[in-house]
């Protein structure tokens, strides 16, 4: 157990000395790790309970895995699983033991990626006990339920990895044991993935065509030559000017801005199902320009001070879980790219209703393709 303790303290140590090669952490559009994962290994320090170990060697050592899905900003969801080695009084009545614990818990933890991330962890679990040898004839294993309850601090040292120091306690029919953990933990899956895969095109902005200025002064034609005539001289016609100027040419100007519907809830755009992807947190080629004639309104001056809520709606292919995840990527990939055009991120609300409210029957390809849509609501 020590020559696996002795590599990981050197990667821990090794990863905290060295704060250069920090980068500024990954994050959402609203700086924080809401739709992210998260996975790592710890290295573990055990107190056991008294319930199966005795009074004077409680010590053990051990290892922890664990993974973890940020559901919002502020709360994660984690699943984890410990193991470590108690070698008591290594004799036949106090052999060495092992001890199993997997655990699934709440994180609620401070909503950013900068600096220290404190965060408390709420949960229960299960303790499996196993010894080398039986101390009698009978079974010593011993298995029973436990509750977790701690705290831990969370520091990003890159742009996918962090390190985790947490201390907790698993509660259980005997005395409580106590466990501290400290490693590295790697995070995927992170919103802005998907905004850095697909370069968003500036939106085309046409340049006024020059203004031709009317001519001031029309000059008189001279008056055409004429065959000399015998006879009386006749008087020549009065010649008279012209009323006035001519019309100058017509200029093209681009459209003004659209007035935008007034009312909380007024749908400004809608991207349907023709536009979405089956499976993908993104859209198609042709709703950009759906977007991008949004666009000129929202970043007008009548247009400015205007909120908007993008909201992401799928068929029922998958869990609701997962369609409620792949809707808030779809919204997210739209407000990054109104971001990159000029909308301020304060100006825009997200939210997914996943497959909750459909407007077609889901059991026919036409029906889902319809209930797949992002709508684009005004907020005040």
């Amino acid at each position: 157990m020590r020559r696996l303790l002795t590599p990981t303290l050197i990667v821990l140590i090794s990863a905290i000395c060295h704060p250069a090669r920090a980068q500024s952490g990954i994050r959402s559009a609203d700086g924080t790790l809401a739709g992210t994962r998260e996975f790592g290994i710890f290295a573990a320090g055990r107190v056991l309970s008294t319930e199966y170990s005795v009074p004077d060697a409680k010590t053990a050592f051990g290892a922890a895995a664990f993974f973890a899905t940020h559901v919002r900003s502020a709360v994660a969801v984690q699943g984890g699983l410990a193991m470590s080695y108690g070698r008591q009084l290594n004799s036949y009545y106090k052999p060495p033991l092992f001890t199993f614990t997997p655990t699934i818990s709440v994180l609620l933890q401070r909503p950013s990626t900068s600096g220290f991330q404190p965060y408390g962890i709420v949960g229960a679990g299960y303790e499996f006990v196993r010894f080398t040898h039986p101390r009698c004839d009978c079974d010593q294993s011993r298995s029973f339920g436990v509750g977790n309850l701690g705290l831990g601090v969370r520091k990003m040292m890159g742009s996918t990895r962090a390190f985790r120091a947490e201390v907790s306690s698993q509660i259980g029919s005997g005395g409580p044991a106590f466990t501290g953990m400290a490693g590295m933990s790697f995070i995927v899956g992170t919103p802005d993935r998907f905004a850095k895969q697909r370069r968003m095109r500036l939106p085309e902005v046409k340049k006024e065509p020059p203004t031709i200025p009317p001519p001031d002064k029309v000059a008189a034609q001279p008056p055409a030559n004429r065959p000399a005539t015998t006879g009386p001289a006749r008087t020549p016609a009065p010649v008279t000017a012209p009323s006035a100027a001519p019309a100058p040419p017509t200029v093209n100007r681009p459209p003004a801005p659209s007035a935008l519907p007034t009312g909380v809830g007024a749908v400004l755009l809608q991207i349907d199902g023709t536009q979405v992807d089956f499976t993908k947190p993104a859209w198609r080629d042709e709703a950009e320009s759906m977007l991008d004639g949004l666009l000129v309104d929202l970043t007008s001056d009548a247009g400015q001070k205007i909120k908007i809520s993008i909201e992401a709606h799928t068929d029922n292919v998958g869990s609701n879980a997962g369609n409620i995840m792949l809707g808030l990527d779809r919204a997210r990939a739209v407000r990054d790219y109104l971001v990159t055009q000029g909308v301020a991120t304060s100006r825009i609300r997200i939210s997914s209703a996943g497959e909750d409210s459909p407007i077609a029957p889901n059991n026919t390809a036409i029906g889902r393709q319809l209930n797949r849509r992002i709508i684009i609501r005004r907020d005040n």
